[in-house]
């Protein structure tokens, strides 16, 4: 049996342990690690960076383990509502809550944090400084980009959080490489991240902010894929004509 099922057939069988449920139906709770994360892990390592890479694939699958138990909690809550063993279904919600806080307090997370989604916007940093140095780093600026959410507020949360360890966005020194408009934009939407998770936890006014520069990193990677600005990001958009009146930051 392959590795990744052996791990869902052992994440399974406690589930069920917990939950009660059969264990065809824990299988099918147990989600994969998100593919979005797994394709930027891939690049990574086609370019090299096989630390980061090795370190998205680990968190990946921590998220999917809690993930798993998040949602077996909310099956076993909904079969149970509004009957009159309600209490029972709580009792295994909780249960079932308290193990996906372990499995990432084991991985080295705190609990109702964001930092494990800090972790792959690490990694799409790392991607578009290295897409920043290649003169055609297209599908490593578009695997970065589908890491970054749409909603720019909740982006302002993650890139500002620590992750499980220290992370540097670098914005001292200047960023090169070659002169094509795909890597310049690489390069700026990597700038415009760094500059995002210097922003303070603080006011509102530093949450939109640092929202209103992921805005332009977006804008920037999506020109480093090959993409119109903004494209396939409609929150981004909204928020960058409303609350922005269409100027970027740094224009």
């Amino acid at each position: 049996m392959p590795k990744r099922q052996a791990r869902a057939a052992k994440l399974a069988r406690q589930i069920q342990a917990v939950s009660g449920l059969s264990y065809t139906d824990c299988l099918k709770l147990c989600e994969r690690p998100d593919s979005t994360w797994s394709a930027l892990a891939s690049e990574l390592r086609t370019a090299g960076l096989t630390g980061p890479a090795d370190n998205l694939q680990s968190v990946a699958a921590v998220a999917a383990e809690a993930g798993s138990w998040y949602e077996a909690g909310g099956h076993v809550q909904g079969l149970f509502f509004d009957t009159e063993d309600y209490k029972q279904g709580e009792r295994v919600y909780r249960a079932c809550g308290v193990a996906a806080e372990r499995a990432l307090n084991r991985a080295g997370f705190e609990t109702h944090s964001f930092d494990i989604e800090a972790e792959a916007y690490h990694c799409a940093y790392l991607a578009l400084l290295r897409a920043g140095t290649l003169t055609d780093g297209r599908d490593l600026a578009r695997v970065a980009l589908d890491v970054l959410d749409d909603d720019p507020l909740y982006c302002s949360d993650i890139v500002r959080s620590r992750g499980r360890a220290p992370f540097t966005y670098r914005t001292a020194a200047p960023l090169h490489g070659p002169d094509t408009p795909a890597a310049a934009a690489a390069r700026r939407a990597a700038r415009a991240m760094a500059t995002a998770a210097r922003v303070p936890f603080d006011r509102d006014e530093e949450w939109h902010e640092a929202a209103e520069y992921m805005v332009e990193a977006v804008w920037y990677a999506c020109l480093a894929a090959g993409f119109p600005p903004l494209y396939k990001h409609p929150e981004h958009r909204d928020f960058f004509k409303g609350h922005m009146g269409g100027v970027l930051p740094s224009e």
